[in-house]
């Protein structure tokens, strides 16, 4: 599984990253980018998750998200700021399923 974060400037989510990596399985990829790169990094992902400090680019990352069939939601806000990495991948991988 491929995961992709969008934050404002992809370094408040890096703690974020590694903690996710922590409850990962062995060969999934976690990275943090922000929002400018979007585009251009997305098909290479299998799930994007965005950051709640940027929840009103949603309707924006869905529709590029929706082009390249990818599931997109927003990671929860308590989730986020307790840098809990095992449930945000568990999101993932809700997403995915």
């Amino acid at each position: 599984m491929k995961v992709l974060l969008i934050c404002s400037a992809g370094m408040s989510t890096s703690l974020l990253v590694q903690n996710m990596l922590k409850f990962a399985d062995p060969g999934d990829v976690v990275d943090a980018l922000p929002f400018g790169e979007l585009e251009a990094k997305i098909t290479e992902y299998d799930v994007v998750l965005l950051g709640p400090q940027i929840r009103f680019k949603l309707k924006d990352v869905e529709k590029v998200a929706a082009e390249h069939g990818k599931p997109t939601d927003v990671i929860d806000m308590r989730a986020y700021g307790m840098m809990d990495g095992k449930t945000v991948i568990d999101q993932a991988r809700k997403l995915l399923a």
